[in-house]
């Protein structure tokens, strides 16, 4: 995509040198996704990102002329989401509570402990063995492995409940299954913090203008700020780290070589 040619008017003479795609917003509470483009002409240096969402058109830019960029701050890597995580072990919560209410209506249903117990092994092994074929960064990964957790409970830990006495302890030994379910909730904690591990992508391009910072790509501040320039968090794109080794050299080679630089990066 060529901003110039697209969504940008040019000035006097400029021309398109290079475009990065370089992040990716998706945000499912407001609806939209759409992709953020580092325009670099012969004069100067574009972000935009234009999305369309219910409430209208969304559009973020920001620019600095070439001859006065300064300096560059970049990062591509990975955050931790505690919202994401919260997310997560609440729905985690709700589907082990919904689970055990259903085996113990089963247990009551059945009228056999054979039968009881055949159908929650199906849900142990089943939730577990799901919990390994959905992607790694899939929330339903928590989800099934709680699912099996709460089998392995209702299997054996709820010998727990009987066995255990305010005043005098544990009155006989736990059931194996507890134990297990013990492993496989934390084996369910561990996916969910996997889940809450997102992709992040931050640049500060700097002007000489002291503390000035005409483009900044940053993760987003404000908890309640619902506006999409606030609760937009942006993760790297296709183009992202070529970006990241190209930029400085791009913008140098422009600032010192002129019209040879411009060449030079133009033919790449």
């Amino acid at each position: 995509m060529n901003l110039i040619q697209t969504t940008i008017t040019p000035a006097e003479g400029e021309q398109s040198v290079r475009t990065y795609c370089c992040t990716r917003y998706n945000s499912k509470l407001l609806g939209l996704k759409t992709d953020g483009y580092l325009g670099v002409t012969n004069k100067r240096v574009i972000y935009q990102a234009v999305g369309s969402t219910a409430g209208g058109r969304n559009v973020i830019q920001s620019e600095v002329p070439i001859a006065d960029i300064s300096g560059i701050t970049s990062f591509k890597g990975i955050y931790f989401s505690i919202i994401q995580f919260l997310l997560a072990g609440l729905l985690t919560y709700i589907v082990t509570a919904l689970a055990s209410v259903l085996i113990g209506g089963a247990a009551v249903l059945l009228e056999s402990y054979t039968a009881f117990q055949i159908l929650t092994w199906v849900i142990v092994v089943g939730g577990l063995a799901g919990s390994f074929l959905v992607n790694v960064k899939s929330i339903w990964r928590s989800v099934l492995a709680s699912l099996s957790a709460a089998g392995l409970v209702a299997l054996g830990g709820g010998s727990l409940l009987s066995n255990f006495s305010l005043f005098g302890g544990f009155g006989r030994s736990i059931g194996w299954q507890f134990f297990l379910a013990v492993l496989v909730n934390i084996y369910a904690l561990l996916c969910s913090y996997w889940y809450a591990r997102r992709p992040t992508f931050s640049l500060e391009i700097n002007s000489k203008g002291g503390a000035s910072t005409p483009i900044s790509i940053a993760s987003a501040s404000g908890l309640f700020n619902l506006s999409v320039r606030k609760i937009l968090k942006p993760a790297p794109a296709k183009d992202a780290e070529v970006m990241l080794k190209e930029l400085g050299a791009l913008i140098l080679d422009i600032q010192m070589l002129g019209d040879y630089g411009i060449e030079k990066w133009k033919v790449q």
